[in-house]
């Protein structure tokens, strides 16, 4: 929590408490480029999950970032992960949601994740761009296939 405080005060981070009027519904952490809006985390109150408030919240940010990808990033969905109905779950979502696969995984010190985007096609070099824009470039990242 720390680092992720101490980066959203670079003004292309977004870190946002979401509420519907005093009801507290999730959080959303995005960071903005020219032409991609990478969704780090988006975590829904457990309480609220399953009435839509994640679907509107990505819609919301659709709607605002219509000219750029946005781009999130999933637990590959592999058949023997311990949490393998969550992940496939998790991809339903996001793919009910407009989002769709790339061949593209974004590997770090935390593991390696499917990259999954809103855009036509996926625009890996603005990917990358801003990946470093939101870490000052000591973000320790690949993006490969």
């Amino acid at each position: 929590m720390p680092s992720l405080l101490a980066m959203s005060l670079r003004p292309s981070v977004k870190f946002h408490a979401l509420y519907d009027n005093d009801k507290f519904c999730g959080i959303a952490y995005y960071v903005e480029s020219d032409s991609t809006v990478y969704l780090t985390y988006l975590a829904i109150n457990k309480d609220l999950r399953g009435q839509g408030y994640g679907s509107k919240i990505l819609t919301m940010l659709e709607d605002r970032y219509s000219d750029k990808q946005i781009v999130i990033d999933i637990e590959p969905v592999i058949p023997t992960a311990k949490n393998y109905k969550q992940r496939v779950s998790r991809l339903r979502f996001y793919e009910r949601n407009g989002f769709h696969r790339t061949d593209q995984k974004l590997k770090d010190q935390d593991g390696e994740f499917e990259a999954l985007t809103t855009g036509k096609r996926f625009d890996k070099s603005g990917f990358i761009r801003t990946l470093n824009k939101m870490s000052f470039g000591l973000y320790q990242f690949k993006v490969e296939k």
